[in-house]
């Protein structure tokens, strides 16, 4: 088992390789002896421990699915009999999606995997530019499943040896008593001071915009952390600007893209610099055609896969993170580190949906409507002009809440979509709740398709 080297991300190209192989070695060596699922596969395929002499080889396992993991998790747990105690004790179990079934997948980490977070939480804040004085408002909600953004946003601030403050909000369950509304959420800021806000990007955008409505005071806020959601600059520029009008000086958003299999979010280190991978000891990233599983070089766009280096719980190898991007392993101009980043926001390959015979980026008209200062909230619907015949037209709604001073929003916002898209919608105003409730809900729904 190698050392643990705390600034790997900006050690040279060459370092981190070398790193990268020697876990690769090992994990592949635990594998293969103690990986139920693995196991398994690698027999069934007639693979053996000598064909893979590397990363080079790493084309040779196949590719998992989401699917495959979900349907037998407890068979992705190594087995840690006669392993050091850190290695067998389960330290903490997070939840990941669930199917449609709704039930959740079980994440295990041992005390092993756990000190290893700790180590690539605090790497991800030293690359965003967290600073010893910094106290973080930690925005995401409880919930009934442990899930990776509540727990990791604490043990990050711990790893850096900051304060956190949970305000608790959303309301989880019946048999939870200490859930915050949105006023408390902005009392607690306001009395701890946080300097940087880190939640769902559509919660932390309602955090922001009731702060403003209220005629707070935000000068000390510097930093503001999203995640869970697809970001796009006018949004990024909106929280800034909002921000902006109740005194902080030069706030700057960053964006993450995370997943629970991960523990921690590949971060930028300033706006638009990439999404920086802050454990290459820990992960290895692949970017493959979606559909043969080839792998392609740096700069092509495909699918996201990932293989874990260096963990005694869940293990995955060559897991489809099941998004579109594109990878490159050149040094960050911004910053210095050497280690791979994500150069594209990572999206869904099945986030284009067809509306009148168009493919339609939601994406666009997420930017329009951000764009908008006299739109605060909302919603795109697609259902049927008759929601009994599905054979009828599709018809596009677009649900607006309008800002302090935004009435008669219909034209402006039916012009806006139809240059940006092509498609001319009903434009429906509602109040800001009905769009989007933050004390029931910390995700907003901001497509939703009928027609399925």
């Amino acid at each position: 088992m190698s050392e643990m080297i705390r600034d790997l991300p900006f050690r040279s190209r060459a370092e981190i390789d070398a790193v990268q192989e020697r876990n690769f070695a090992e994990m592949l060596d635990l594998c293969f002896e103690r990986h139920p699922y693995f196991r398994r596969v690698f027999r069934e395929r007639g693979l053996s421990r000598r064909d893979i002499s590397g990363l080079v080889d790493i084309h040779k396992l196949p590719i998992i699915a989401k699917q495959d993991y979900m349907v037998e998790p407890e068979n992705f747990r190594l087995e840690t009999s006669e392993l050091p105690e850190e290695m067998r004790v389960t330290w903490d179990v997070m939840h990941t999606t669930g199917t449609s079934s709704g039930t959740p997948t079980p994440f295990y980490s041992t005390t092993y995997d756990f000190y290893n977070i700790l180590t690539t939480n605090r790497r991800a804040l030293e690359i965003r530019g967290v600073l010893p004085t910094d106290i973080v408002a930690n925005l995401c909600p409880l919930t009934v499943h442990p899930y990776g953004a509540y727990h990791r946003t604490i043990a990050a601030a711990n790893a850096m040896k900051i304060p956190v403050v949970s305000p608790l909000p959303g309301k989880p369950s019946e048999y939870f008593h200490w859930s915050a509304g949105i006023d408390e959420v902005v009392d607690t800021i306001l009395r701890s001071r946080t300097t940087i806000l880190w939640g769902v990007a559509s919660y932390v955008r309602r955090v922001v915009m009731h702060a403003e409505t209220r005629g707070e005071d935000l000068s000390f806020v510097r930093l503001v952390f999203v995640t869970g959601e697809a970001v796009t600059e006018e949004f990024r520029a909106d929280i800034v600007r909002r921000l902006g009008a109740m005194g902080a000086a030069d706030p700057k958003v960053s964006v993450s893209y995370a997943a629970t299999e991960m523990q921690v979010g590949t971060v930028e280190c300033r706006p638009g610099s990439g999404y920086h991978n802050p454990a290459p000891d820990e992960f290895f990233f692949e970017i493959v055609d979606p559909e043969t599983h080839e792998p392609l070089p740096d700069g092509e766009r495909g699918m996201a896969v990932m293989t874990h280096l260096n963990r005694r719980g869940t293990v995955l190898l060559r897991y489809a993170l099941g998004d579109l991007t594109v990878l490159s392993h050149e040094q960050c101009p911004h910053c210095g580190a050497w280690t791979d980043r994500f150069v594209e926001m990572p999206s869904r390959a099945d986030d284009l949906v067809k509306v009148k015979g168009m493919l339609i980026n939601p994406s666009v008209l997420t930017e329009t409507l951000v764009a908008m200062p006299a739109v605060a909230e909302y919603q795109i619907v697609i259902d049927r002009s008759d929601p009994d015949d599905k054979l009828s037209m599709d018809k596009l709604t677009v649900r607006i809440a309008p800002a302090r001073g935004g009435e008669g929003l219909e034209v402006g916002v039916a012009e806006a979509v139809k240059a940006a898209i092509g498609v001319t919608p009903d434009v429906e105003m509602v109040p800001i709740n009905a769009i989007y409730d933050p004390d029931k809900s910390l995700k907003s729904k901001r497509l939703i398709d009928l027609r399925k």
